[in-house]
């Protein structure tokens, strides 16, 4: 069927192998069936909580430059995902880490701005 765009989309018909049985049924996902696929905001500070406390072990138990580096891209890519351009804040733990303060990253950035955004 066309949609409103008029793009429109026919496969042909989906034959399963011998091994299944004849009255087999494949079911696929329609729009709207099955549980809501996002997290509740609540989920969502878990996480980052989570991952904060990780964030801030490494940082004070692990000195390597390697781990400090990994630390802050994969916090910043957290950052972006979750916060968008709010996100650009957890930039002040890079420059912090590369300044040679990297006990200052134990700070929970990300469960900060978690926070905010749960209260506004």
């Amino acid at each position: 069927m066309p949609d409103d765009d008029g793009f429109s989309l026919k496969l042909p018909p989906v034959r399963l192998p011998s091994l299944f049985p004849e009255n087999f049924r494949v079911l696929w996902p329609a729009p709207g069936d099955g549980p809501d696929s996002r997290p509740s905001p609540w989920t969502i500070f878990a996480a980052l909580l989570l991952f904060d406390v990780a964030d801030a072990a490494l940082a004070l138990f692990v000195g390597s430059a390697a781990v400090t580096a990994v630390r802050v891209v994969g916090g910043a890519l957290v950052a972006a995902v979750a916060f968008g351009t709010l996100g650009t804040v957890y930039v002040w733990e890079a420059v912090a880490a590369l300044a040679g303060f990297g006990d200052f990253t134990v700070v929970p950035t990300l469960t900060v701005l978690a926070l905010l955004r749960l209260l506004r």
